[in-house]
Order: C-alpha cells, then structure tokens, then sequence
C-alpha cells in the first residue's frame, strides 16, 4: 500500500479487529484486518462480503471435525486469502456489514440532498 503520491483515506467502518477506508483518488476501498490491507475494488468488496456472509458458522460451531475448526476464504483479485478461524469470521462479518452499511446510509443521505462529511 505504499506510494508516492499523496493519498487520503476516509474511514468508512471501524471494529476493534479492523477498519475498512475508502479512496476517493483511486476508488478503491481498502481493507484493514490481521494487521494487512487489502485493497478492493466496490464490486470485488461486495462480492468478498458475500463471500464471507456464506460461511456456515453454525457448522463450525458445532462441528467436532478438524477441517471444520477454520475456513478459508480469498478476496477476488487478490493474492491474499485469509484463514479464519469462528471467532476471526464473525469480526470480519461485523467488518463488513457494517460498512456496507455505511455505504447504504451514505447514499440514502445523497438523494436527500445531505452528506455524512457535512
């Protein structure tokens, strides 16, 4: 994520476990999460947060199966995938819903003339 020219993010969502941001320069949302970033485009963020809303945390759950104990899941475009462990899934899960919606309400306030950075 390093670069030379100057770049400005705005936090879109923030858990004690990450943050996600937003690039308004490049459009592209950047994904903070295990002390990594991974850099997003709108749609691979949307197509990853369903990704992650499909694991099945009650099989994991209640699982007593060792390959039920993680679950590994890759953004698109991406080289990173993440090993999650049940606790690691639900953080990331309230990561992204909450700022999708961030988004959502961002987007509701527009079309009523308003904007959250006012």
């Amino acid at each position: 994520m390093t670069s030379n020219l100057p770049v400005t993010y705005q936090e879109v969502f923030k858990t004690d476990k990450g943050v996600v941001y937003q690039c308004d320069k490049t459009n592209r949302l950047i994904l903070e999460f295990w002390d990594t970033h991974t850099t997003l485009s709108a749609r691979d963020f949307a197509q990853f947060r369903r990704m992650v809303e499909t694991i099945d945390i009650r099989q994991m759950a209640l699982s007593t199966d060792a390959a039920h104990d993680v679950e590994i899941v890759a953004p698109p475009r991406s080289e990173r995938c993440y090993v999650l462990t049940l606790c690691e899934v639900v953080h990331l899960r309230e990561l992204l819903n909450g700022a999708k919606l961030m988004f959502e309400l961002n987007a509701m306030l527009r079309e009523c003339g308003c904007s959250l950075a006012e």
